[in-house]
């Protein structure tokens, strides 16, 4: 059984005081096939509990929603998207919403993307091939607390997986701090012998978590990879017939949902910052 452990403030160390720990248990994960991608997205208060969209594993495009819910005069929204495009390869979308305007309930909104696919690697006969690979994370994080409220945070985190694991870019905002990864992208160099099969993937996770705020994580243009082929006469096939960009000269646009929600939420909580006079306010945007 797969588990997705949801704790307000766990991933950034931060934390938010008297918050409680969620622990969702999901479906058993399905094994994993030729270049696919996943998403669930997962809306949560005390009243409502969890509204969870899992996809599960699928072959070329992936989207779901949880939300937009309102309860108690709080809000919650989560979304997601991944898909493998015919020209920059696997691209994936997150976005979490959370506006919560009673201190002593809380509110979690957590959305997650997935890729998965297998390549061989291509070249003469007994030589070698070195790859340059790189993620890239596009996001604006935004977190208010309103007055005599707990706080809010939000993040959003991009991770390689298979050959690409150790490869990481990480944005946490709280009320009260922000903490950003110097760069955008993160690039390393990989050999492989002609013939080797290698599995790469990624994941994207956003969270906002409010007790008494309003948090706003939108990475819904990023989770994107690249592959440059250093090593001449190299080349890859892929298990799905995907071709990778080989730089992150231009981001691929966002599906027009995300990006219009995400332009009406942060409107939103800047116009309710100033009506409210929130005891601190931290916007980050990084792109």
């Amino acid at each position: 059984m797969a588990v997705l452990k949801i704790s307000l403030g766990s991933q950034s160390g931060a934390g938010i005081s008297g918050l409680v720990i969620v622990v969702l248990a999901l479906a058993g994960a399905p094994q994993l096939m030729a270049g696919y991608v996943r998403v669930l997205t997962a809306a949560y208060d005390q009243n409502t509990g969890f509204n969870v969209h899992d996809t599960g594993q699928i072959a070329n495009l992936a989207s779901a929603e949880s939300g937009p819910f309102a309860d108690f005069g709080s809000s919650f929204d989560a979304r997601a998207y991944a898909r493998f495009d015919p020209f920059l390869g696997p691209v994936m979308g997150a976005y979490s919403a959370n506006d919560n305007t009673v201190p002593i309930n809380q509110g979690i909104t957590p959305a997650q993307a997935w890729w998965g696919v297998t390549f061989t690697v291509t070249g003469a006969p007994g030589t070698q091939v070195t790859y340059n690979v790189g993620l890239r994370l596009n996001d604006a994080l935004s977190a208010v607390a309103y007055p005599n409220g707990l706080g809010a945070e939000t993040f959003a985190n991009l991770d390689g997986t298979g050959a690409l694991a150790g490869l990481f870019v990480h944005d946490t905002v709280t009320s009260l701090a922000s903490n950003l990864a110097p760069n955008r992208e993160i690039w390393t160099s990989k050999t492989y012998n002609s013939g080797d099969v290698v599995t790469v993937g990624a994941t994207l996770y956003t969270e906002a978590d409010a007790q008494g705020g309003i948090a706003i994580a939108a990475a819904y243009s990023t989770g994107l990879f690249a592959l440059q082929v250093v090593t001449p006469g190299g080349g890859y096939t892929t298990d799905n017939g995907a071709v990778f960009q080989n730089s992150f000269a231009s981001d691929t646009p966002e599906p027009a949902a995300f990006g219009l929600g995400a332009i009406g939420c942060l409107g939103l909580l800047l116009a309710s910052a100033r009506k409210s006079r929130a005891a601190s306010t931290i916007i980050a945007e990084q792109g």
